[in-house]
């Protein structure tokens, strides 16, 4: 992989990983009158521990995990369909419960967001976004595609990493260091109150065809031998 794909893949990844979560929470944070200091203490180290985080992951078991043949794994045979059907069943029925629950809290007043009132929470909360990241399938791969780098890339690739998937963070940060937060905390508060009910619908109708397809190329071999993708 040369430099060019190397940063399509470090973008690519690294969108598809995109959460403006932390973002909303420091921009609460903001409102309930924790000082600008700790803003930009806590973003810096969501931020920063993210991209040592991966770097680290990168270093100890990047090499390890390009040598294993995963798609021969998941092919193999009836352990790997059987899985598979697990998988299908598990992130089905979470999709069948985010639409249950979405359902029974349309039309119902959102309880107030209550951010926490110390701002050592703020710090807690950034390492609780470092440590859950290793759960997302983009940065599991580019674990795994940044371990095929010279290192001076692979820091690199995991810095832009960081900041782009935190996009709205980085960008609050930075504001925030400079005075002139509050004008954009507000517009994408706003913002995402508006499009967050949109996202978690296209989300749960994603997992639900996920589900579907894994279901019937699980179905498939199950009855007839032979996966659906080869």
């Amino acid at each position: 992989m040369n430099a060019w794909e190397y940063t399509l893949t470090v973008l690519s990844t690294a969108l598809a990983g995109f959460d403006p979560a932390p973002m909303v929470i420091m921009a609460a944070a903001l409102g309930a009158g924790i000082s600008r200091r700790h803003i930009i203490g806590a973003s810096t180290l969501l931020l920063g521990g993210t991209a040592a985080w991966g770097l680290t992951l990168t270093l100890v078991l990047g090499p390890r995990l390009q040598e294993v043949d995963w798609w021969h794994l998941v092919r193999q045979g009836s352990i790997a369909a059987w899985i598979e059907l697990a998988l299908a069943l598990g992130i089905g029925g979470y999709a069948v419960w985010r639409a249950v629950t979405r359902h029974r809290r349309h039309g119902a007043p959102e309880p107030e967001e209550k951010p926490a009132t110390s701002p050592w929470g703020l710090y807690v909360t950034a390492l609780v976004f470092v440590g859950i990241v290793i759960f997302d399938l983009p940065f599991d791969i580019h674990v795994a595609v940044a371990a095929a780098q010279p290192l001076p890339w692979g820091v690199a690739g995991w810095i832009v990493w960081a900041l782009v998937s935190q996009l709205p963070l980085t960008l609050l940060a930075v504001l925030t260091a400079f005075g002139r937060q509050e004008r954009f905390s507000k517009v994408m508060r706003r913002a995402w109150d508006t499009i967050s009910p949109w996202v978690n619908l296209g989300l749960t109708w994603l997992l639900a065809l996920v589900a579907l397809f894994l279901l019937v190329d699980s179905g498939a071999f199950l009855l007839t031998g032979q996966f659906l993708v080869h």
